[in-house]
């Protein structure tokens, strides 16, 4: 990358995080302490996925284009953090990639982390919540996310605003785990230097019923759920959609 391209992806990622705090600091009152904690949030999040979590991408996205039959078009990535996933994607396949994160320093780093990768022509991080989407109905071919859901609580609104934005015949890829493109002696490495155990896992604490229930409770109908599973156990679960 040029000394340019480094120098516009640095002022871009700046300006980002300064007006998206100004914003935040003027209509929803946001601490000193709060925006502390949403960057330091996104810098541990995009030193995991440059280290722990590096090998976990480009397999996960060779995974999704696989499992999905998806490989160009319109791509959304949600929870996008540092644009790991996204990125990947973008390198496995042809698309166009919007990543969607609500932490605006995960947007800039997703941002400088595209530009890094050559894919920044093709990769558009933006500020948005996976419960409400800044996009029309039937916008996309692809929607993925990875670890995020776990953590929202209404996740059947996460399902029914990803179906939603899909193109008829688009597919949703979002859950949360490694890869099964992985071996398991690397799964279960990466396990116990995040975690310690597999039980901590996030998307272990529910049981593949609670995600059936809650794509149901989403009025989708056409739906899978695909574990990740190793001899040891299950790494990755992973609820799959498509808009019929």
């Amino acid at each position: 990358m040029s000394r340019w391209q480094k120098w516009f992806a640095c002022s871009l990622s700046v300006a980002l995080v300064f007006l998206v705090l100004l914003h935040l600091s003027v209509t929803l009152g946001q601490t000193e302490g709060d925006v502390e904690s949403l960057r330091q949030a996104a810098e541990r999040m995009a030193e995991t996925a440059r280290t722990k979590f590096a090998s976990v991408y480009p397999a996960l996205a060779k995974q999704i284009i696989e499992d999905t039959g998806v490989k160009e078009g319109i791509c959304i990535d949600l929870g996008t953090g540092p644009g790991a996933l996204g990125i990947a994607l973008a390198k496995a396949g042809n698309f166009k990639v919007y990543a969607v994160d609500i932490n605006p320093f995960a947007v800039a780093i997703a941002q400088r982390n595209a530009v890094e990768a050559g894919v920044s022509d093709r990769f558009f991080p933006m500020l948005g919540n996976a419960l409400d989407l800044p996009f029309k109905d039937n916008f996309a071919d692809l929607v993925v996310s990875r670890g995020m859901i776990p953590f929202i609580e209404d996740k059947a609104a996460v399902f029914r605003e990803a179906y939603r934005v899909l193109k008829k015949g688009g597919a949703a890829y979002i859950g949360g785990g490694f890869s099964r493109m992985l071996d398991e002696e690397t799964v279960v490495k990466i396990v116990k230097e995040a975690w310690g155990a597999p039980q901590k896992l996030p998307m272990r604490r529910m049981p593949r019923e609670f995600w059936e229930e809650q794509v149901k409770k989403a009025g989708i109908t056409n739906y899978r759920i695909i574990e990740d599973r190793y001899p040891s156990g299950v790494y990755g679960t992973w609820i799959m959609f498509k808009k019929q």
